[in-house]
Order: structure tokens, then sequence, then C-alpha cells
């Protein structure tokens, strides 16, 4: 057992060779009238070429000002990316120019919003928002960008391709806009996809649809994921490794097995508990007690141990840093401190009763 102090250290099962993005100590702070919020603090993870991570947490953990941040689309002001590197093919984005980013955003990473109908623009047709960015990245004239165009709607399962690229965004359903913004980051074979809550507002069937989409496509292009997502569910079907996020802050790494069947921290195992599943029938579900801290107040220590039933006095006056456990499993717990090792046992009982 190693404690891991090097932010860049803990890449999920990648060799160093395989990493094409390596997020290290990523700290994204928010200037507003009540003072600083740091909405990211602190954030570490890496994804390796074609390999598939989802980054877990309550809404307000950091997760989408994360890939807004890997995007170079936080306003400065409010916005002050406050330290920090992203290396992406073994370039810190946050060193490029803006000339320099704007190559690399839509072309060699594309980004799938939560919201398509706020992310289309209204008064332009489905296919002139979707050639502009192939024109933008791909050698091509108007001709030959809509064929592109017109191809990536049918890769991602548009029926009568040709005549949606002349329909406006409000003639679509909303699971025929995400397939839209889905078409729109692949048309430029990007290196890596970010989702971003990408089922939000979709009924359970379209759900089902645009995830499997998104998997089938990126297993098919070769390109990496990075997932933004509250669901442990979308989890399971979906990713091979996951970053865990509490109050700005990854708290805990691993594969996907790993984390759901075997969470090292409170907080993980918290939100696992709390999932309804056909065992718990006619019992009442486990609960998180508490509240997200005020980012204004944080606590001393460690963010979660206000609300976590194992806490102990040492858990208010150090935080932990993420601790590895081997493998590419990583917990930011004292609980995996070789010093507190006898406290352990108490990890055995359920969240709701604390040994």
């Amino acid at each position: 057992m190693t404690t891991d102090l090097d932010p860049g250290a803990h890449a999920l099962r990648a060799g160093v060779g395989d990493v094409l993005l390596d997020v290290r100590d990523l700290r994204t702070h928010f200037k507003v009238m009540d003072g600083l919020v740091k909405a990211v603090d602190g954030v570490s993870f890496s994804i390796r070429r074609g390999g598939r991570l989802a980054l877990v947490g309550e809404s307000g953990c950091g997760k989408s000002v994360t890939a807004l941040t890997i995007m170079r689309l936080i306003d400065q002001p409010p916005g002050l990316i406050a330290g920090g590197e992203i290396m992406f093919n073994g370039r810190d984005l946050l060193k490029l120019s803006d000339q320099e980013i704007r190559k690399i955003r839509g072309g060699q990473i594309a980004m799938i919003f939560q919201e398509p109908m706020t992310s289309l623009n209204p008064v332009l047709t489905v296919g002139a928002q979707l050639t502009e960015a192939i024109l933008l990245h791909q050698e091509t004239d108007k001709k030959g960008a809509r064929r592109i165009a017109q191809t990536a709607l049918e890769d991602v399962g548009v029926a009568d391709a040709k005549r949606r690229l002349d329909q406006y965004p409000h003639e679509l359903s909303g699971g025929m806009r995400q397939r839209v913004m889905i078409a729109m980051a692949l048309s430029c074979n990007p290196a890596l996809i970010i989702a971003d809550e990408p089922t939000t507002a979709l009924d359970v069937t379209i759900q089902r649809q645009i995830l499997e989409l998104i998997k089938d496509i990126q297993t098919r292009t070769g390109a990496a994921l990075l997932l933004i997502t509250h669901d442990l569910g979308v989890v399971a079907e979906t990713v091979d490794d996951v970053a865990v996020m509490y109050a700005g802050r990854v708290v805990e790494t691993g594969s996907v097995e790993e984390v759901l069947l075997h969470p090292r921290h409170p907080y993980t195992r918290g939100l696992l508990e709390s999932i309804p599943s056909q065992g718990k029938r006619g019992k009442p579900l486990s609960v998180i007690k508490g509240m997200v801290p005020n980012p204004f107040r944080m606590p001393p220590g460690c963010k979660f141990q206000p609300r976590c039933p194992y806490q102990w006095g040492e858990c208010a006056t150090g935080e932990a840093p993420l601790i590895s456990l081997g493998e590419g499993i990583s917990s930011r717990c004292l609980l995996h401190d070789p010093r507190f090792r006898d406290r352990l046992a108490a990890y055995d009982t359920p969240m709701g009763d604390p040994a």
C-alpha cells in the first residue's frame, strides 16, 4: 500500500505511453459576490487511448466544470483556472493560445452537451451547424462538408438524413436532437469525446438508445470517452473506469467492477447503497445523511466527514491524499492510511449502522 502524492501518478490501468488525457491537480475557481467558490479543487485523472472513464458525483460536485475547463470554455472572469495541467497528446491545453485551442476543440476533442435544445442554434438549420464544424476542421468545400454531415447523421441512426439537414432544431424530437449533437461531435473524427450528462431530459427508452449509440460509436472509432454522469446505472453499462467526485475533489478511482462491487470510500458506498434494487424491496432505502457542504464554508479536513458514519477526530484535522491501493484503485480516505488500519473493521458494517 502506498500513498499517492503525485497527482499524475494514478493513471487508471494505463501505461505512460497509453495516456491520451492526463488531468493533473486541476483547480477552477469562481469569484462571486459572496466570495470564492473552489468548484474544482485539485482534480486528477487519466484516460488512456480508446479508454472509457466516467466522472461521477452529485449535482454541484464539479463534474461539468471539469469538462468545460478541459474544453477551455470557462469564462474568465468570473471563472479562474487557478492551477494544474491538462495534458492532451503530450501538450498542456492550458498553455495553448486561443487560436491553437480552437483547432483542437471540436476537432481532436469533441463534446456532447446535456441539453441539445440550448446547445443547438435555433435559427440555423441542422445542416448549417454540422457543416460549420466540418469546414473549420477538415479540408473540404461546402458540397463535401454537406456530404460528410449527411453520412454522420446516417451513422447515428437518423432516418431520412438528407431531409433532416434542412430542418431546424425545433422540428426534431429530443432524442433526434441528441443524435444530431452526437453526429456533430463525431463528424471530425475526434480522439476524445466528452459526453456531459447526454441523456438528461430524455425518457428511459431513448436514454438507453443514446447510451448504446455512444458506446457503439466509441468502440467503432477507437476514440476515448469521458462520460459525465450522476447515474451509477449508466456507469455500469458504459465505461471501463470510474472517478468519483465530491465537493470539487476526486475521492475514489478504479475499474468499474472494483468501484461498484468493492467501494473503498464511504461516499461511494453511500451512493451505491441508496440505489433501489430488487434485493431491497420492502426495505427503506439507505440515505447519506446531511447536505453537500456550503462552498463558502467547507468543513476542515475531509470534506465528507460531517456526513460520514465512520469519521473520527483525525478526519477533521487533516484530509487524506488519494491513497493508491494498486491496479489503478485509490481512495481519499484515512481508513486506508496504514497508521489507522485498525479502523477498517468499522467499514464492514452498513452505512446506516456504524460500529
